[in-house]
């Protein structure tokens, strides 16, 4: 195919023809102006003539020059046409090759996500299993302590109330027996009192004794629980010496006095008419008020270093006489009452000690209890803190399983992931002596092409 004409050769035509017109007008004018008016029109037709021919001659030109690019072009659309279908043709081939891979590429995903979910799901039921045991383990051997514990805080629960149970029952027996005892006492006592109504001194200090020996019998022990012939002195000075200090729990103390003459009361007893009885009875009464406004004065509770309870106990070591006293006067209990005295007999007494002795052994169980209760207290705030322990074992497996699935997915998703960039690096001529398992190279090749 020849080759068309370019635009630069059409504007040097265009620009000749245009020349060659001006020349021609200028030879018109130059005519007109020494010819004459006919002469000038010939002219003039002439020129017009050989213009027109040269347009006709021009325009001849630019057909010729539009049929060779109207062929070029006919030409040119032919070949894109056939080019067109040359490429359809291999754009339908292609789209078959992308649908094939597609499908290739989805088969290998669903399998790939199968045998991720089956791998990761025997891991995780492994790791289950294994952390299972060793939690149970683990428990076992933290909640031991805590069992025996609990079963020891049971036994000594059971311990304390059968031996509370005991005691009342002993208690009981006790009591019988010191009655009967008190009654062998109280007629020994009247025996004795026979044999010592001429000294004062003497029965003082079988009266002392009387009580030492009902201190021992009610389960009390010298030094421990009361004590005798105890020496105080106030504030003042003033030195004091009770016969006996019985302790209390809780720091407080009980006074007992058993400085009581017992003569008037045997020459009552031996009295051979009733008149001189009576008589003996209202000394054996006097003497006994006379000995309850003497400690009264005394004021035991003040003395600080004692604790006393703001009554005296004022012991009359025989029974009969007690009894006589109370018979003959009972407003005498009341009357001693509210100057701080309180008249006890050897039975009475008795009854009081072993009180004493039972509020002991109480105060010692409540300690226990205190004791057992602190140490169950201490237990439960442990046990709590290893719940909150153990809570926080599972919190932290769930994190350390979320960062096992973030390393894995940097290892193997993404462009450009760990596995994909070192077996490139294989590929790139590497010596290895080892291979990474084909599902993580699998899995980072589909990550690779996918992202």
């Amino acid at each position: 195919m020849p080759p068309l004409p370019s635009p630069f050769d059409q504007i040097d035509l265009f620009s000749c023809v245009l020349g060659a017109g001006a020349c021609a007008v200028v030879a018109i004018l130059v005519l007109l102006a020494g010819h004459s008016r006919t002469q000038r029109r010939h002219l003039i037709l002439s020129l017009r003539l050989e213009r027109l021919q040269d347009e006709s001659r021009a325009q001849e030109a630019e057909v010729q020059r539009l049929r060779l690019e109207r062929d070029q072009l006919a030409r040119e659309c032919r070949e894109m046409d056939a080019e067109n279908a040359s490429l359809q043709t291999a754009c339908r081939a292609m789209q078959q090759q992308v649908d094939e891979r597609e499908t290739l590429l989805a088969e290998a995903r669903q399998q790939i996500e199968q045998d991720f979910q089956f791998l990761a799901g025997r891991i995780i039921s492994e790791k289950g299993e294994q952390l299972n045991k060793q939690h149970a383990s683990a428990l076992t051997l933290l909640l031991r302590p805590f069992h025996e514990q609990l079963l020891e805080f049971k036994r000594k629960i059971e311990e304390t109330y059968d031996r509370d149970a005991r005691d009342r029952v002993s208690m009981l027996k006790e009591i019988e027996h010191l009655k009967r005892l008190n009654q062998q006492i109280s007629a020994e006592a009247a025996n004795l009192t026979q044999a010592l109504r001429g000294s004062n001194k003497l029965q003082g200090q079988w009266g002392e004794m009387v009580l030492s020996r009902l201190l021992e019998a009610s389960g009390l022990r010298n030094g421990k629980e009361f004590a005798v012939q105890v020496h105080c002195t106030t504030s003042d000075g003033t030195a004091y010496q009770p016969d006996a200090v019985v302790y209390l729990p809780e720091n407080r103390t009980v006074i007992i006095d058993a400085k009581v003459s017992l003569k008037a009361f045997v020459d009552a007893h031996n009295a051979p008419a009733d008149d001189l009885r009576e008589q003996k009875i209202k000394l054996h009464l006097d003497s006994i008020k006379r000995q309850i406004s003497l400690l009264s004065s005394k004021e035991y509770h003040l003395l600080s270093d004692l604790g006393a309870l703001d009554f005296v106990l004022l012991f009359i070591p025989v029974e009969g006489a007690f009894q006589l006293a109370v018979e003959r006067e009972p407003e005498i209990l009341i009357s001693a009452m509210q100057k701080k005295v309180i008249l006890a007999s050897p039975s009475t007494l008795l009854a009081v000690l072993r009180t004493i002795h039972h509020l002991w052994r109480l105060d010692e169980q409540n300690r226990n209890s205190l004791v057992i209760a602190k140490q169950a207290g201490s237990l439960y705030d442990k046990f709590v803190g290893f719940v909150e322990a153990f809570e926080d074992v599972g919190f932290r497996l769930n994190q350390a399983q979320q960062a096992w699935h973030t390393a894995r997915n940097r290892l193997t998703a993404g462009q450009g992931n760990l596995i994909a960039r070192t077996e490139a690096l294989k590929h790139l001529g590497v010596q290895a002596s080892k291979e990474l398992p084909d599902s993580l190279k699998h899995r980072s090749s589909f990550s690779g092409e996918t992202s």
